[in-house]
């Protein structure tokens, strides 16, 4: 079946067919519904090529994320479900080398402008003068929106995480509980969320009186294995061992609670610890992980919403919402 036939069908023009079909005006309410009725019978479906040529749109969105993980995953799900429901496909670019590769992100960003996408969904890490320019060129085109975090030369729509005050709260409550020695294994020095966190945690402690200790803190790669060892390293450095811990994800906070336990040491009676994202397997872990929780599939949803609607035009260009944060407090704390 072809436009033809519909048209036929509905006793319409091929002109009010393709209309009906792009959704624009000048077509009466009865024309329309024989001419919807008519591409329901005959299973007609438009050429999406052809139609994008005719109004300028792919209904498609496209997504710029590091390398594919579990971390991702409710986001992503939520954003593919808010496309699903406004008549959207999506399409994801993911670095697969490696996480931080500028180049790759680049790339990434090129094609889906070269794929002419509706929109695009940026998920930062490190962001350089690189990124900063193909967003400025893409944006002449399509709406950019940014999760996590502000990209503060560009001004862009964004859905961002405030990873300063969870710090501070999961300091205070440490603090609270009579805490001298707190551990901070931060993330990849790369990711730039993590000077934020670094500062937030130095303020905490002069906050309280308490001297920051370079040897308390040590660097992970958002992997267990990592944080096993950058739990070992404080170990190594520290003659006065901590009696609490931070972890700025849930798998390196896993990782060093399993160095903890080789070392013979009982959680939480000795050491309490936190980790950040509350993941799937924080709960299912040995103890429980306790950590703060930020609700990576709302931030999806409201990423997709703002994005769609600034293409259909029913939202301004500069719009900011901020994530909240909830501590989940389990059995790696005493709580």
């Amino acid at each position: 079946m072809n436009i033809y036939d519909v048209a036929k069908l509905s006793n319409v023009s091929i002109a009010t067919v393709s209309r009906v079909i792009n959704n624009k005006p000048g077509v009466s309410a009865a024309a329309r519904e024989r001419v919807l009725k008519a591409i329901e019978e005959t299973g007609f479906r438009p050429n999406q090529i052809a139609k994008s040529l005719t109004n300028n749109k792919t209904n498609i969105l496209g997504i710029v994320m590091p390398g594919m993980n579990n971390y991702y995953s409710d986001r992503i799900d939520a954003i593919n479900k808010v496309c699903k429901q406004r008549g959207y496909g999506l399409m994801i670019t993911a670095n697969y080398k490696d996480n931080n590769s500028t180049e790759e992100d680049i790339a990434n960003f090129n094609l889906l402008y070269e794929k002419r996408v509706d929109g695009i969904i940026y998920f930062p890490t490190n962001v350089m003068q690189e990124h900063i320019d193909i967003i400025k060129h893409i944006r002449k085109k399509m709406p950019v929106v940014i999760t996590d975090k502000e990209i503060r030369d560009l001004r862009l729509p964004c859905v961002i995480q405030d990873f300063v005050s969870p710090t501070q709260e999961v300091m205070d409550y440490f603090i609270k509980n009579q805490h001298k020695k707190i551990a901070f294994i931060k993330g990849s020095s790369y990711d730039q969320s993590n000077e934020a966190r670094l500062e937030a945690y130095k303020v905490a402690l002069e906050k309280a009186g308490l001297t920051y200790d370079e040897g308390l803190v040590a660097e992970g790669a958002y992997s267990v294995d990592s944080g096993y060892e950058a739990m070992l390293e404080i170990f190594t450095r520290c003659k006065d061992m901590p009696t609490a811990v931070f972890a700025a994800n849930d798998h390196m906070a896993i990782g060093a609670m399993k160095a903890l336990k080789d070392k013979g040491i009982k959680l939480p009676m000795e050491i309490e610890i936190i980790g950040y994202d509350d993941i799937e397997f924080a709960k299912y872990v040995t103890p429980s992980l306790s950590t703060v929780r930020v609700e990576q599939y709302v931030m999806g949803k409201l990423a997709a919403t703002m994005l769609i609607d600034l293409i259909e035009g029913d939202l301004k260009d500069h719009h900011e919402m901020t994530m909240g944060f909830e501590i989940i407090h389990r059995e790696s704390t005493k709580v």
